[in-house]
């Protein structure tokens, strides 16, 4: 009879070939990729996909897996597969000179390398780039991105004013825009300014599906100009008044951030260790760990500013107490009706009824 050192080898061995085959996978996406891009064509294939998860429902049948273990796998190979076709360079023929402010942060690296796919000209302003250049250099570009911290945007902007070209497009990309609003809706009444906001992240191989906001700051042309560059790589784009950024923020970052710091507050000050939780967990119980985690590991200065610099934040805060207050009765209520009625009225909402 084989010992469990054994069967674990040979698991090993499985493991290893299972993941040598993924590589061949992702091979083949990169050269599907290459196809696409070269015939014009769109990344995302619906009815194919549609057909693999069938596939993949049919062979988790054939093996013994479970169908919603096997879709789970699909879906992760999928989106795998997604992210290695688009990040293939799509060159476009209007090549620009971008200059990017702070261009050795993390969203100011990410934003270089996707534009940079398309073979525009990349200028890195940031001191910690030790290339030279200073904000001076912004004066040469078509296109200048501010990707500096919250505080220092009203700053820069104020200063590219006074020496970008006059049709130059200049655009921030931080997270909220009430900071320096009135800077914003000042330039873009003289020049052409807008400001994006990637919903993504700086790890992102493209932009390619990825939710990216441009808020119009009352030059309509240079939000229509942000919105052609920014499709070009893929980006699922949302046009908005500058005004309303804030507000929709702090439910999309401020809500769900504090929702999680709480949770995971709620447990440390609970007094029972994590790993003895994570011993007796459910399924809802490790989905909202994994978030839990994702935030956890976040910048906390930045989680601070996305907080604290929102002047809508209050609103969300007050409606975020009534909610818990209101779930908390329910609890306690006699009956089950009140608890079923903000469980249906919040199913209602999310299935868009």
């Amino acid at each position: 009879m084989e010992n469990i050192e054994d069967l674990r080898s040979g698991m090993r061995r499985v493991d290893d070939g299972i993941m040598e085959l993924i590589g061949e996978r992702l091979k083949i996406s990169r050269k599907m990729g290459a196809v696409k891009t070269a015939a014009g064509e769109g990344i995302r294939d619906i009815a194919a996909e549609m057909a693999t998860m069938d596939r993949f429902r049919a062979l988790s049948d054939m093996v013994g897996l479970n169908p919603g273990a096997g879709e789970d796998i699909c879906r992760i190979l999928m989106e795998q597969s997604l992210g290695v076709q688009a990040s293939v360079p799509r060159v476009t023929t209007d090549r620009k000179k971008i200059a990017i402010v702070g261009g050795q942060g993390q969203m100011g690296k990410m934003m270089q390398r996707l534009l940079g796919r398309a073979e525009h000209e990349m200028i890195v302003i940031d001191p910690a780039a030790k290339n030279g250049r200073s904000l001076a250099d912004a004066a040469e570009a078509d296109v200048v991105i501010v990707s500096v911290p919250i505080s220092s945007v009203s700053g820069v902007l104020t200063s590219l004013d006074g020496m970008c070209r006059d049709d130059a497009l200049i655009f921030d990309i931080s997270s909220l825009k009430s900071p320096f609003l009135g800077v914003l809706t000042d330039m873009a009444a003289r020049r052409r300014v807008c400001s994006v906001h990637p919903m993504f992240g700086p790890s992102v191989r493209s932009m390619h599906g990825r939710n990216l906001i441009v808020c119009d700051c009352g030059c309509p042309e240079a939000a229509d100009t942000a919105v052609r560059l920014m499709k070009d790589q893929g980006a699922e784009i949302k046009v908005m008044p500058v005004g309303e950024h804030d507000r929709y923020m702090s439910y999309v970052l401020g809500l769900s951030h504090i929702v999680n710091i709480a949770f995971f507050t709620v447990l440390e000050r609970s007094g029972i260790p994590f790993t003895e939780l994570c011993s007796v967990a459910s399924t809802t119980f490790d989905k909202m760990i994994e978030t839990n985690m994702s935030v956890a590991l976040e910048d906390p200065s930045l989680y601070y500013e996305i907080q604290h610099l929102n002047v809508s934040r209050d609103m969300m805060l007050s409606e975020l107490g009534d909610a818990i207050h209101a779930v908390s009765d329910a609890a306690m209520s006699e009956g089950p009706e009140e608890f079923r009625d903000l469980m249906l009225r919040g199913r209602g909402y999310l299935e868009g009824q």
